[in-house]
Parts: C-alpha cells; structure tokens; sequence
C-alpha cells in the first residue's frame, strides 16, 4: 500500500507502538487526502504492508473510526469517510461554540492570557514555516493545535475529550482548504494574528466576530452552493 510509511527506521528516542504507527499511517493519509474519500481498507493490507500482525491493526482501525476517520465494516475492511458539507457546517459549529466558550472563560482570569498568548505565536511561527515549506500537513496540525489551546482554556476534561476526537477531522478541513487554494496559508495566519490581538486584550466580542469571519473565509467557500 504506497500511502503507508513504516516510521521504524527513525531515530526517535521513544518508538511509537505498533498500534500508533499503523493509526498515524494512515491518518495522515485520509487527512492529506492520499487514501481518498470511499477508499476501502482492510487490516490483512495495513499488515502486511507494515509487516505487523493484525492484532494493532485492529486496535488502530478502531481509533480511527471513534475520530471519525474510518466506517468499519466486519469481515469486510475499512471504508474512508467522505467530508460532506454537512459535517463540515457541523463540525465548524462545534468549534466556534466550544472555542467562544474558553474565550469567555479565560476572560475572567486575565492572569493567565500571557501564558496562552505565549503558545498561540509558537503554534503561528509554525503555521508561517509550514507555508514558506509547502508542508501543508504540518500547516493544518498547527492550525488546529491553534484552536484546540484556546479551547484548552475551558478547563473541563469533557470539553478536552470532545475537542480531541474532532480533531483529525479539522485537520482534514483545514488541509483541504490550503491544498484547493494555497493563497489562503497566508490569509489564514494573519487571522490567527487578529484573534490573538483581541485573545490578549480581553475583547471576548471582538474575537467572536472574527472567529466566525475566519471560519466563513476559510471553510463555507468550498462548500456545496
């Protein structure tokens, strides 16, 4: 299967698990697009080409059906979700009103707005160096890394396993948006500067406005007419 890169050979100090490297596999290729929307899959290939047993295969399949990346089917495989315009208007919906959530919250302990601010341009210096690259994966983890730290904020390990779980699929959003319209990496991270301006000055109205202008910008053009 060419889409799969057995990361075994790097010299990382703590090697991912046989289930990690089959689930960040083939994540990253549903997200970047390389295995299409309706591709089927099945454990026996995944296997075999990363010369694992089935067993993680299994377990990864799994995880990646609960991030709503796979529909499995038993005895069958594994079939790519599609990214229809309804997810995607429900997905973005969730964002903003989780994220709006934390940026209230967070207004209340003006204390701890340097501590993410501090955050939010480290994940925007990566966003500019992932574009300047044309990495267009590590430009959309970034962006969502982005958004996940605010919603951060909220402090509630419920909100956190939710967002968590959304996560690959936003991804996959923002990676198709810079991958039809490269121009747009541009535009993004100026956005993702407006909303860290009004994040450190407490303008909890301002930065709403904006979110939404930034979603409207970036995802609801490619929507469906």
């Amino acid at each position: 299967m060419s889409f799969l890169r057995d990361p075994r050979g790097t010299t990382s100090a703590a090697a991912p698990s046989a289930v990690d490297r089959v689930y960040a596999n083939v994540a990253e290729a549903i997200i970047t697009g390389t295995l299409a929307a309706s591709s089927l899959i099945t454990e026996g290939e995944v296997a075999e080409a990363l010369s694992i047993s089935r067993t993680p295969v299994r377990e990864a399949f799994l995880a990646l059906e609960a991030h709503g990346l796979l529909t499995l089917f038993p005895k069958k495989g594994a079939v790519v979700t599609a990214l229809g315009d309804t997810e995607t208007a429900e997905l973005l919906q969730v964002r903003v009103m989780l994220e709006n959530a934390a940026v209230t919250l967070l207004s209340a302990r003006p204390a701890d707005g340097p501590r993410v601010d501090a955050a939010l341009q480290d994940l925007i210096r990566i966003q500019e160096d992932a574009a300047q690259a044309g990495d267009l994966l590590t430009f959309a983890r970034a962006d969502h890394a982005f958004h996940a730290r605010i919603v951060d904020e909220t402090h509630n390990r419920v909100i956190d396993g939710i967002y968590a779980r959304l996560g690959p699929r936003l991804e996959r959003l923002v990676h198709r948006v810079a991958l039809r319209d490269p121009e747009s990496l541009t535009r993004l991270v100026q956005e993702h500067r407006i909303l860290a301006h009004h994040l450190r000055g407490g303008d909890t109205l301002s930065y709403e406005v904006a979110l939404r202008q930034h979603v409207e910008d970036g995802h609801h053009a490619f929507l469906t007419p």
